[in-house]
């Protein structure tokens, strides 16, 4: 086993490859210096041989004195020679280098593919990324890190998956109790047909803290649910005043003006869901609004399809916005406790928006309040949907 692992170890890796780039240069260089310097000495040699031939009596003077002059051309030689052994090593540094640099690069892939799959995590959708980040190639290292990720994801699904169904049990038991005392109260409004005085209040009460309750029970079975979203073509300027038409008596209420703009977009999505994440944020428009303003709806399909709703309420802090998606999340508790709800509702459109593969954000309204942008990705157009979808279930 320590073979094993020692043999595919990252740090005995780079040693090695550090070890064999060193030697390699090396040898490029001294084997590079050797050849000119042979060079240099055969043209030397021929030189020194010519000068002998050259001289008064010939071979037979060997007791003779010799005198070598060496003149400027074989100064400029070995002037030569520097130059060039500096230039062999200034090349083999810079092989060497591009050489580590590929080699690194190369060994480092796996750790680069980790990382990008790590970004990658999002804690909103925990299920995408079980078993997605583990490195199966690569040195020991490496794959010992994405395994302890993977190991982490793992705890994170798990507790996930024990909240969730924790939620769903919850949920469920408590949906019966509150649609008894809400019939019980059904009952008693029969039967008191104008009940008066403290007795009118505590019903109301009752009355509006059990639908507050139901409506939280509901969100969170919503929440809980992993259906997929059954896709048609969808007229979303006629589904927008759809959902103006159902809120418009809440609206006056609070005098809120209501109005839907734009293109008479047609997008291929999933109707019931999409209406849901519109009238719960044109819902959350009026509840935050002061009186008298005002809430547009605005539809636009350039590329993709973009959704906004622009309030004139009282706004957000950047604070407030970074966690204005987050489940059971009240911007302000004075200010949320004179309006109902528990601080699901947009945690629920940023669950049906994800479901429908587009995103949404707050941005500040220029003349106060706050716009609520719902963005989905390009599609093709209603024609060629329904066209590519008929072949579909002819190939079928």
């Amino acid at each position: 086993m320590k073979d094993r692992l020692s043999t595919h170890s990252l740090a005995l890796k780079l040693t090695a490859v550090t070890i064999g780039v060193f030697a390699f240069m090396l040898l490029f260089s001294n084997y590079m210096l050797w050849k000119e310097q042979s060079r240099m000495a055969g043209k030397l040699a021929s030189q020194l041989e010519h000068s002998f031939y050259g001289m008064e009596g010939g071979n037979d003077a060997e007791d003779t004195p010799l005198t070598l002059v060496v003149d400027e051309a074989q100064i400029r030689t070995l002037a030569e020679y520097r130059i060039y052994a500096a230039f062999i090593m200034g090349i083999t540094m810079l092989g060497g280098a591009l050489l580590f640099v590929l080699v690194i690069r190369r060994m480092l892939k796996p750790l680069r593919l980790l990382t990008e799959k790590v970004n990658e995590i999002d804690i909103d959708n925990v299920e995408y990324v079980k078993d997605e980040i583990r490195i199966e190639k690569g040195s020991y290292e490496i794959r010992a890190l994405s395994e302890g990720f993977q190991a982490a994801i793992n705890k994170i699904y798990e507790n996930y998956e024990k909240q969730r169904q924790f939620s769903i049990n919850a949920a469920h038991e408590l949906r019966t109790p509150l649609a008894v005392l809400k019939t019980k109260i059904d009952v008693f409004r029969k039967k008191e047909r104008s009940p008066s005085g403290e007795l009118a209040d505590f019903v109301d009460s009752m009355e509006k803290n059990i639908t507050r309750l139901s409506g939280l029970v509901e969100g969170i079975l919503f929440l809980t649910r992993d259906e997929k979203p059954e896709r048609k073509e969808v007229f979303v300027r006629e589904l927008a005043e759809e959902v103006i038409l159902d809120l418009e008596e809440k609206a006056s209420e609070k005098e809120i003006s209501l109005h839907v703009t734009g293109d008479d977009a047609v997008f291929y999505t999933d109707d019931l869901l999409l209406e849901r994440a519109i009238y719960n944020l044109v819902d959350n428009a009026i509840k935050y609004n002061t009186p008298g303003g005002s809430c547009e709806l605005r539809v636009r399909r350039e590329r993709g399809l973009e959704i906004d709703v622009t309030d004139s309420g009282i706004g957000m802090s950047d604070e407030e916005k970074s966690h204005a998606f987050d489940l059971f999340y009240r911007a302000d508790i004075s200010r949320s406790q004179r309006n109902s709800g528990y601080g699901i509702g947009l945690a629920l459109v940023r669950d049906i928006v994800q479901k429908l593969g587009g995103g949404i954000r707050v941005l500040d309204n220029p003349s106060g309040g706050c716009i609520f942008r719902m963005s989905f990705p390009p599609q093709g157009s209603a024609a060629e949907i329904t066209k590519s979808r008929q072949q579909r279930q002819k190939r079928r």
